[in-house]
């Protein structure tokens, strides 16, 4: 029972099959993704600045990979995923920002949709 509490009162969890990683148990992650067309390609180079839901100041600067994804481990609260930059050839093809819950040990996604030349 003590080392229940213990871990708890850390607030971090050993997962099984992660070496020894830490994560923190209540925090979540925050996905950006960013696709083109009706497909869905990927893509790189979107720019975007998370802030929590009530505006405040910028917690992360994320910009996408080659995958189309980019992404935040971040406590558990609301937050708010701004467009800061475009990549060229691109234009948003949807709204320049999308608020997200992100929950303990969740994915929350934020997917912008773009269309590229």
């Amino acid at each position: 029972m003590f080392f229940a509490l213990s871990v708890l009162g850390a607030g971090l969890l050993t997962i099984p099959g992660t070496a020894g990683a830490q994560i923190p148990f209540f925090d979540g992650t925050l996905e950006v993704q960013a696709t083109n067309g009706p497909d869905e390609f990927p893509v790189q180079g979107l720019a975007v600045g998370v802030t929590k839901c009530s505006p405040g100041l910028v917690l992360s600067n994320l910009t996408t990979g080659s995958d189309g994804t980019a992404g935040a481990n971040l406590p558990a609260d609301c937050y708010r995923a701004q467009v800061t930059t475009v990549p060229t050839g691109c234009q948003l093809d949807g709204p320049a920002y999308i608020d997200v819950d992100v929950r303990p040990q969740q994915t929350a996604t934020a997917q912008f949709r773009l269309r590229c030349a």
